[in-house]
């Protein structure tokens, strides 16, 4: 049976911004007005959200393929995670393996990201190579007008150890210059920074991705000596540079992300950067848990959605993926919200304690259903 109809719940729509109580009915993997033709099933979401199914903007879903890959499916649908774009997992060598292996065989809907390195983050056993000599500009641009469907983006990473100080800043300038000629945006990972952040932010355009933002290892933060969100970053929000919170294991640090929150610099967008050192694992553990500590930080419920929806769609150009409208896929996300004590860490040892848990309930992905917790409908 692929009809529903979804009663009860109160249904958030991020691509209106808007609330409503009213029924979701969904028909041929579409949501429609009215009810379905035919039978449908009823499934009762009476005390919770109702929304689109969340898109998580920072992954690495290359499972096998690299080191730090995992099961797509079984990342997303139990979050309610319908979409989700690989960030750079995958460089010009190895792009097409991927989208014909694990990609292929894999249900949730993966946009993706490529690295400048042509290998990919392969292993953590070395870094890749992020010079521009080792750039395959031709490649790259032939793989981005062969699937302009799926490839999104450039990633690189600005990060000690990863490449040398005098190199850095070609590096990304030259990755920004492959941009335009493209067409996309550039996403940086800035965790341990080998150049100053407000320089990369000068460099990145409007629609560029900051990724890490709430990073705390190396020389230096998004916050300066007294701990204010240093002035060439707030510039470079200005312009409209999108900051990922892409919170990770390793690339995510509780104080700075307190002290950054309190001053209004909220993440535009908040992502995972699921991976195995996080697949349901502490500190990381997943997208909802995730989302559930900016709640505690004094984000909306509606903030916190459109920085997992909305936010990311417009950056894909694909708006649609983030409406509960009738016509649109039935992408769809239903959530409790529990009064729950959670303690939230770090690998700096700093906690956070929270008291509300975004839960997800059911998944549905173009109209079927994917997941269903065992007690819920």
């Amino acid at each position: 049976m692929n009809a529903f109809v979804i009663k009860g719940g109160r249904v958030y729509n991020p691509l209106r911004g808007d609330w409503k109580d009213r029924d979701v009915a969904v028909e041929n993997g579409k949501i429609i007005s009215g009810v379905p033709r035919g039978e449908y099933q009823v499934i009762d979401a009476a005390g919770c959200v109702v929304t689109a199914g969340l898109i998580d903007y920072h992954v690495h879903y290359f499972n096998h393929g690299t080191e730090n890959g995992i099961n797509p499916d079984a990342a997303s649908f139990p979050c309610g995670v319908t979409t989700a774009v690989d960030a750079g997992s995958s460089g010009a060598a190895n792009y097409e393996l991927y989208r014909n292996t694990v990609m292929a065989m894999s249900d949730v809907r993966i946009f993706n990201m490529l690295l400048m390195a042509s290998g990919g983050q392969i292993t953590d056993q070395y870094p890749e190579r992020l010079e521009e000599q080792y750039f395959d500009k031709k490649k790259i641009k032939d793989l981005f007008a062969r699937y302009p469907e799926n490839l999104v983006g450039l990633k690189t990473r600005m990060s000690v150890g990863i490449i040398a100080a005098d190199a850095a800043v070609r590096s990304l300038s030259a990755t920004v210059e492959l941009a335009d000629e493209i067409g996309c945006n550039v996403s940086v990972h800035i965790t341990n920074p080998i150049m100053d952040l407000e320089e990369i932010g000068r460099i990145l355009r409007k629609g560029d991705v900051i990724c890490h933002m709430y990073q705390g290892k190396g020389a230096e933060t998004i916050l300066d000596a007294k701990g204010n969100v240093r002035k060439g970053l707030l510039e470079a929000r200005e312009k409209g540079v999108i900051f990922d919170a892409s919170n990770g294991c390793n690339n995510y640090d509780l104080e700075v992300c307190r002290q950054a929150m309190a001053q209004g610099f909220w993440p535009d967008i908040i992502s995972s950067d699921i991976n195995t050192s996080g697949f349901y694992l502490q500190p990381l553990h997943s997208l909802p848990r995730i989302m559930s500590k900016y709640l505690e930080f004094g984000m909306s419920l509606e903030d916190v959605l459109d920085a997992v929806t909305i936010i990311p769609a417009r950056l894909l150009g694909r708006p649609e993926l983030a409406s509960m409208d009738e016509g649109t896929t039935a992408d769809i996300g239903i959530f409790d919200i529990r009064q729950k004590r959670v303690v939230y860490c770090d690998k700096a040892g700093h906690t956070l304690e929270g008291s509300r848990v975004i839960v997800p309930q059911l998944t549905m992905k173009d109209g079927k259903i994917m997941y269903c917790q065992a007690d819920f409908t």
